[in-house]
């Protein structure tokens, strides 16, 4: 288990530097190295696209870019997901840097790929829901 902590804490340092030689020669000698990167980019996706999908319902509900206290309270309360403003922003970001949403108009929206990743999240993850 030693090992496999000092190899953990060595990878993290190659991967920060962005050698990319050096992060394929770690996995290839590592290979549980793999598992561990991309059980991780796994759990930041699906925050990603829990703020995109409840910034979609929020765009929907108020037809104008979607403020932040909203997209926090959409996920609460349409996606069971408590997390931070400043959490939320955080992921807002990242996924604003792959265009994904845009920051407009004291709000945020999405783009035509976001969006489409939000109907998909919310396709897969929602259930049906018995309107009566």
């Amino acid at each position: 288990m030693f090992k496999k902590k000092k190899v953990r804490e060595e990878f993290d340092e190659v991967f920060k530097s962005g050698d990319e030689s050096r992060i394929k020669k770690m996995l290839n000698e590592n290979p549980w190295l793999l598992d561990e990167v991309s059980q991780q980019i796994n759990e930041v996706m699906d925050e990603e696209q829990q703020v995109i999908a409840a910034l979609g319902i929020m765009e929907d509900e108020l037809a104008k870019p979607a403020p932040l206290q909203d997209i926090v309270f959409s996920l609460k309360v349409d996606l069971n997901v408590s997390k931070s403003e400043e959490e939320v922003l955080e992921l807002l970001k990242n996924v604003e840097k792959l265009e994904l949403v845009k920051n407009q108009d004291g709000g945020w929206s999405l783009t035509g790929e976001g969006g489409r990743i939000c109907d998909d999240y919310l396709n897969k993850n929602l259930k049906k829901v018995d309107i009566t």
